[in-house]
């Protein structure tokens, strides 16, 4: 019986019991998050909403204050004597000059009030006044009688009367302004029924927007405003929205009478929290209207994390109640299971295979040995590629080594040859190069070094070897940008090794040059050494690239092979030793590097 077939048998002896543990611990549980959704989502909201009303009561405190200095000036203004008394004045008697001075009064009085609360004030005064139309701070009342707020300032009788946002210009002064204006009748305190001016404050709108903008900081972005008495927005962080109406005119009607509260509404498909405050000096309200959405939008974020948990929590409490269902009917099965583990620390794992009765346990006992076995595996693997690893860097530097004693038994032998038969100046030169090549090929003991301590050593290697023949010359060049790349230490010397011995010294006249370049290869790079020495035929290079895949020792060129055997154990095989050579115009030697080593190490061929 398959594990399909397993499965399906314990859910045919066991499925009432399933079901009946998953309705009674998945329903309540499900209706428990429910319930508290919609409880942390109400508690939210409430939280939400009334910190956002703060915000808007203090708004209100805000603005009030700002509004209670422009009445506190608009007040001084009506209380000054001399002002009444210079409005109330007939302007047909005493000189023109009185005129003059009456409005050089009655300017000082005013622009000596003005400031950051008051862009302008303004006086409407009789029209026969010489300067009724100085249209600075002084209009004529019959231009009063023009504008849109009129009747609503007559009506007052003499009370204060603010008039919402709008935008206008002054002389002398560039551009337009958008203010807020208190406006009031001026009367003749010997007559009272006899109106002798009109005086309009107007107030900067920006000084309430600023006032919305850092109780932004604190709620939404963007929700707070300012509304006259008929829902139209006076202030707003958008100056377009000012002058619309925030809510339908029935929407708003349903707050016009209250001074202060939240109400839920809904506006188009969207619900809103409605936050507002009614202002003390002229009834208008502040607002914050913020879609429920965004309220709950942190909520929601908290909701899905818990959710998670408590999903995974519950999954937990499933499984452990199953495992304590299921441990009390399958007693014997787990105790055939703990004498099987026994069995298996003891006398391995051939004791489960004699001991795994014809039962349904029999799957899962499998499963454990086969982890068991896996485990094993996985342990003996990486056993084997650390010992590889091992192997792999031995065999490097033992190749490594190998180069060493040949070069310095044929250096040691020029130097002897060069004591005899030259001063003592050459022979001084000689010892001095070979240190300084002993010096970089030491590297402080690495094996692995860069391409531009590799170069050095090369040239090193070239100047002694020069000394030696007298009869070549040599060029080297490698690109900046690859300086620092990777490489065995000795890779190019026998390959210049060879282009001496077997290039130039083999040509008539022992007389040749050597050119030694780096390249890169999309992401590799390709070192090459050229000569123009005797070459070899078609033949000869199959021959040579042949004897790489003999075992150590049979190859023709000692010296090549053991470049060619430490580009494949640097490289992982990924590496490759390419000659080309035409006999009687010379030999070129490419070893090819790729981007870096790959971590297998594979068999490479050259060629």
């Amino acid at each position: 019986m398959g594990v399909t077939g397993k499965f399906r048998l314990l859910w045919e002896t066991h499925r009432r019991m399933i079901l009946l543990y998953l309705i009674i611990v998945l329903l309540p549980a499900g209706a428990l998050l429910y319930y508290y959704f919609q409880r942390s989502e109400d508690i939210l909201e409430r939280q939400v909403t009334m910190s956002i009303l703060n915000s808007v009561r203090q708004v209100k405190i805000n603005v009030d204050y700002r509004l209670s200095k422009v009445d506190e000036i608009s007040d001084a203004l009506i209380l000054n004597r001399e002002l009444y008394e210079l409005l109330a004045s007939d302007p047909s008697s005493g000189p023109s000059y009185s005129q003059v001075q009456e409005g050089d009064k009655l300017g000082q009085l005013i622009r000596s009030l003005q400031g950051s609360d008051i862009r302008k004030i303004k006086l409407y005064v009789n029209p026969g006044k010489m300067y009724a139309r100085e249209h600075v701070n002084f209009f004529s009342l019959d231009e009063a009688r023009e504008e849109p707020w009129y009747e609503r300032v007559i009506e007052r009788n003499g009370a204060v009367s603010w008039i919402p946002a709008r935008t206008v210009s002054y002389l002398g002064s560039p551009g337009q302004v958008r203010v807020v204006s208190s406006a009031r009748i001026i009367r003749d305190p010997d007559d009272y029924a006899r109106m002798i001016g009109i005086l309009e404050l107007d107030v900067p709108e920006a000084n309430l927007s600023a006032i919305l903008a850092q109780a932004e900081d604190q709620t939404t972005s963007r929700s707070m405003y300012i509304v006259d008495g008929d829902g139209f927005i006076v202030s707003h962080a958008l100056e377009d929205r000012i002058g619309t109406r925030l809510l339908e005119p029935d929407a708003f009607n349903e707050v016009r009478g209250q001074s202060s509260g939240i109400r839920r509404l809904s506006i188009g498909s969207e619900a809103y929290y409605l936050m507002f405050d009614t202002l003390d000096r002229n009834g208008w309200k502040a607002v914050s209207l913020v879609p429920v959405h965004r309220i709950n939008r942190p909520n929601a974020d908290f909701n899905f994390g818990f959710s998670l948990v408590l999903a995974l929590s519950l999954s937990l409490l499933v499984i452990l109640g199953a495992f304590l269902v299921f441990a009390n009917v399958n007693r014997s099965m787990i105790a055939r299971l703990r004498h099987i583990t026994e069995q298996l620390r003891e006398r391995g794992a051939i004791a489960i295979e004699e001991g795994i009765p014809r039962s349904r346990g029999v799957v899962i006992r499998l499963e454990k040995s086969v982890t068991n076995m896996l485990s094993t595996f996985q342990h003996l693997l990486e056993d084997n590629y650390r010992t590889k690893e091992k192997e792999k860097e031995a065999r490097m530097r033992v190749l490594q080594a190998q180069i060493n004693p040949h070069f310095l038994y044929n250096a040691l032998d020029t130097i002897n040859w060069m004591a005899l038969t030259k001063g003592a100046n050459d022979i001084s030169r000689m010892l001095h190069m070979l240190a300084q090549y002993f010096r970089l090929s030491l590297s402080k003991g690495k094996d692995i070094v860069t391409l531009e301590e590799e170069m050095n050593l090369a040239k090193a290697y070239l100047e002694i070897q020069k000394q030696r023949f007298h009869n070549f010359e040599f060029e080297l060049s490698y690109p900046e940008q690859l300086a620092g790349r990777s490489l065995p230490k000795l890779t190019v010397q026998p390959i210049i090794e060879n282009a001496i011995l077997h290039g130039i010294q083999n040509k008539e006249g022992h007389e040749g040059r050597i050119r030694l370049d780096v390249r890169e290869d999309g992401d590799g790079f390709v070192i090459r050494v050229t000569d123009d020495g005797t070459g070899m035929s078609e033949d000869q290079v199959r021959e040579l690239l042949a004897s790489f895949s003999s075992p150590p020792g049979a190859s023709s060129s000692y010296g090549l092979y053991n470049v060619w055997e430490r580009l494949r154990l640097f490289t992982g095989g990924a590496g490759r030793l390419d000659v080309a050579s035409v006999p009687g115009e010379g030999t070129t030697v490419s070893l090819m590097f790729p981007d870096r080593p790959p971590p297998e190490d594979t068999p490479g061929a050259a060629g």
